[in-house]
């Protein structure tokens, strides 16, 4: 059975361990949503800046395309352009399918895109030495229009410095060339300024990003204006990017082909084997807005987030989720650790108290144990002013009433009313007492005498002077057996039966004291005047023998015969 304390402290520490399971949790859960938020936060952000930074290099590119659009733009001369028959000479345009190569007008035409391209190139040289990591840009005139000039291209290749280079002829080669000319087909078709996923370029034997823009006059197509970065550079800038320990940044098209990654081959498409990140890259591409995913690639869970930049390209950041948790997997030990700590002081600080509060509670259930087991001699000593006191004070009065009462009901049950003396059931009480001791420390170590006696003549005193003349006859005899046996319990066994059991200095002068009965008795009797004044008893005394008895009965037979035997023999004598 579980002590009172005990089971406090069981109920308090599943409520502690509760109350610390629940708060743990929501904590757990918290900073578990708290740190993927703020993970979630700097990748984001690392995602912008960088997206920003390849935005802000590749829209240098495009204002340095435009820029050169615009001028050739407005420098195109109308007239000059309806001279040569590219355009109509009411500004529309004009079909080229019937157009002679050698005629005068042709000629004019070509002297004059000779003029316009040297114009282009200067301002295009001038526009290109001041963007950064551009390594081609070119002019590409419509072959349509004419044959004697193509345009420029210059590009840089392992020198600070572009070298002009002969341009692409760009009838040698099929349109859905895109190593050699798709750089021109792509935009024509398209019919605005574009950027070209990266290719190879066979020409400069380079892989590159194309940024081009088509020119027109009066809906005639005239030519393309493109710059040229080299791949390197865009993923170089990729490869910066570093998060977490082992987190890194990769490249997709807009097809979700991969186009640079640290660990996969540039390529494959990752809708099949990667959908949850090539459903991010739609949505980023879609929406316009950097956008979280999380994927597992080669065994290990990752969180990506994908933005996509201005020419297209997705650019994703991805980092293993271990090491995105990590911060709140670190703080999870140390909350439970904590929680363990906080659990055993209390616990320790529980202890302790319910100990004060249950010490009471202890004191009063061995006393109620010992009460239940006839002890009535308790005494407690908690004077608290709570509960515990109170129950405890209740207690103490509800055993010494107790006491009292059980007091008073022995005094009556084991108590003669008339005489005063012990009754009957006093007598056995005291001889099964007496027999336990025989039995339990030995039969010689118990010396002890019965005397058994009764009152003669009694019938005669009830019957001729009243029974409550009897009553005053019993009295005395009993008060003369009361004054001899002084040191010696005094029994009434009946009637007119006593018996008083002799022990240690009563025992020892047993018969002295039987003298001194017959003698006062004897002197008691020569005085009354009336016949209940008179003390006539016959008794006889038998000694415990351990030799032949073996308990109080036998001793109280012999007493008993002993004194029958005094009887006959007092009757003898008055005859």
């Amino acid at each position: 059975m579980r002590s009172i304390r005990t089971k406090i402290i069981i109920v308090m520490v599943i409520a502690i361990l509760i109350g610390m399971a629940t708060v743990g949790g929501i904590s757990i859960g918290a900073i578990r949503t708290l740190a993927n938020q703020d993970a979630a936060t700097a990748m984001t952000l690392l995602s912008d800046n960088k997206r920003r930074v390849l935005n802000q290099y590749m829209d240098s590119i495009e204002q340095s395309v435009e820029m050169v659009s615009n001028y050739a733009q407005e420098t195109l001369d109308s007239a000059s352009l309806a001279m040569g028959g590219v355009i109509g000479m009411d500004g529309s345009g004009a079909g080229l399918e019937d157009r002679r190569w050698d005629s005068i007008a042709q000629q004019a035409m070509d002297s004059y895109l000779r003029t316009f391209t040297g114009k282009v190139e200067t301002v295009f040289r001038s526009v290109s030495n001041h963007t950064n990591s551009v390594i081609s840009y070119y002019f590409r005139l419509n072959p349509e229009i004419t044959r004697q000039e193509s345009g420029f291209f210059y590009a840089r290749i392992n020198s600070p410095d572009f070298t002009a280079m002969p341009p692409v002829a760009v009838l040698d080669y099929p349109d859905t060339d895109i190593s050699w000319v798709g750089w021109y087909y792509l935009p024509l078709r398209r019919g605005e300024s574009s950027w070209l996923d990266p290719y190879y370029n066979q020409n400069l034997g380079v892989r590159m990003i194309s940024y081009v823009t088509p020119l027109y006059k009066a809906d005639t197509f005239i030519g393309v204006i493109g710059m040229d970065i080299a791949y390197s550079t865009l993923v170089s800038q990729v490869e910066e990017v570093e998060v977490y320990e082992s987190g890194y940044a990769f490249l997709m098209d807009n097809s979700g082909n991969i186009l640079y990654h640290p660990d996969m081959e540039s390529g494959p498409t990752i809708a099949d084997s990667l959908p949850e990140l090539a459903q991010a890259a739609q949505r980023s591409r879609e929406e316009g807005v950097a956008t979280l995913a999380q994927y597992e690639y080669q065994g290990v869970k990752k969180m990506v987030v994908c933005s996509t930049l201005n020419n297209g390209l997705t650019l994703a950041i991805a980092a293993p989720l271990d090491e995105v948790n990590a911060n709140w997997t670190r703080l999870t030990p140390r909350i439970l650790i904590n929680g363990f700590l906080i659990l055993l002081v209390f616990s320790a600080i529980m202890s302790l108290l319910l100990t004060r509060i249950t010490r009471p509670l202890k004191h009063l259930t061995a006393a109620s144990r010992r009460l239940a087991e006839g002890d009535y001699n308790l005494q407690l000593n908690y004077k608290g002013n709570d509960e515990v006191g109170i129950l405890t004070g209740a207690f103490q009065q509800l055993v010494d009433h107790l006491k009292v009462y059980i007091s008073d009901l022995n005094s009556k049950a084991y108590k003669d009313a008339m005489t005063g003396v012990r009754n009957k059931g006093a007598f056995e009480i005291f001889s099964r007492m007496l027999n336990d001791l025989i039995q339990t420390s030995g039969q010689e170590q118990h010396a002890f005498a019965i005397v058994m006696m009764d009152c003669n003549e009694l019938k005669g005193v009830n019957d001729h002077c009243g029974h409550d003349k009897g009553d005053i006859y019993l009295q005395n005899a009993c008060a003369l057996i009361c004054r001899i046996f002084a040191n010696s319990p005094v029994f009434r066994l009946g009637g007119d039966e006593f018996a008083a059991i002799l022990q240690q200095e009563d025992y020892q002068h047993r018969d002295q004291l039987l003298r001194d009965f017959d003698q006062q008795a004897a002197e008691i009797t020569a005085r009354a005047t009336q016949p209940w004044e008179t003390i006539n008893i016959s008794k006889g005394m038998a000694v415990y023998d351990p030799a032949q008895d073996d308990s109080v009965d036998s001793v109280l037979r012999r007493a008993d015969q002993l004194m029958y035997e005094n009887k006959a023999q007092m009757k003898a004598g008055r005859r």
